[in-house]
């Protein structure tokens, strides 16, 4: 076990009481031989998720809480990186990123981890979905464009020491956490800089699972029909966010993305098929947010 690479897990975890023990089961049943530690971001919590978490750390000492009072996910990957892996994890080969309500395929941390370890230009190994309706699909678009997707990543230690010497933190309330992540790893944290897709290294065999929501059942569907504006909200942040961070690089890095939405009343509506509508929503909620704020947009 001794000489075995070090690793640590951080879980994004809001309310998941339903499925946080069957996340931390994959990890420890995916990989029996791993040596690596699991930090569990519960961010504004108000069910029994902390709980768990704390239980499951009672049998496996390797899972730590921490608790944040805060219900934002970009707000506990900073975090994450900002703090805990200073104080309590530094120093360690790979770091892996996870969401608490996926799980992982057995070997899909020690495929992501030789995958940096084999590779020695990427920053980032990705995982495909191992579960879904569209999971041939979203397989091959991560696959095809060398993608990356919050449900399992990895980062090897230098781009992490990087982000920690740089400052580099993701936008309150910002919808495409992994979507900006991306870029920023294929800029090389320079956005002003050239594309370079070999930067991230997909991973057909490393695989997250999830629950797909069950779209017969009608009580599901609100749950749903949100997501799909939350969508539309990432697609119009970042149509606002590329242009700022072409032109000022990390410091056109807004604190909170939501400081940037009075540029929102300059996008154009387009048709989005089967999307419309929720895009329609999502960029109507924008400029509501906008004009309550009343405000410029303000950049870090």
């Amino acid at each position: 076990m001794a000489n075995l690479p070090q690793w640590a897990v951080m879980v994004l975890a809001h309310n998941e009481q339903n499925k946080i023990v069957a996340c931390l089961d994959s990890l420890f049943d995916g990989e029996p031989a791993g040596a690596f530690d699991v930090y569990v971001m519960a961010n504004g919590c108000t069910d029994r998720t902390e709980d768990l978490v704390r239980d499951y750390g009672q049998r496996r000492p390797e899972v730590k809480l921490v608790s944040i009072a805060l219900g934002d996910k970009c707000n506990a990957w900073n975090v994450f990186v900002h703090q805990t892996v200073r104080e309590r994890c530094p120093d360690r080969e790979v770091y892996f990123f996870m969401d608490g309500d996926a799980r992982i395929a057995p070997a899909s941390l020690t495929v992501l981890a030789n995958a940096l370890r084999d590779d020695l230009v990427a920053h980032a190994a990705s995982a495909v979905p191992g579960s879904g309706r569209s999971m041939a699909h979203d397989s091959s678009e991560i696959m095809s464009r060398r993608g990356l997707v919050a449900n399992l990543y990895a980062l090897r230690k230098p781009f992490v020491a990087r982000l920690l010497e740089r400052g580099v933190r993701l936008p309150l309330k910002l919808e495409g956490d992994d979507g900006l992540l991306g870029a920023l790893i294929k800029w090389d944290l320079d956005p002003t800089g050239p594309w370079r897709d070999e930067l991230i290294h997909p991973c057909s065999e490393a695989k997250f699972l999830f629950d797909p929501v069950p779209i017969f059942d009608l009580s599901e569907w609100p749950k749903y029909w949100k997501r799909l504006v939350r969508y539309g909200r990432r697609h119009y942040e970042f149509q606002l966010l590329g242009p700022i961070l072409r032109e000022k690089g990390l410091f056109g890095l807004p604190v909170d993305i939501q400081s940037i939405y009075a540029g929102a009343e300059r996008l154009p509506f387009a048709w989005c098929g089967v999307y419309t509508v929720n895009f329609a929503l999502a960029l109507r909620q924008m400029r509501e947010i906008a004009r309550r704020n009343g405000r410029a947009p303000v950049a870090r």
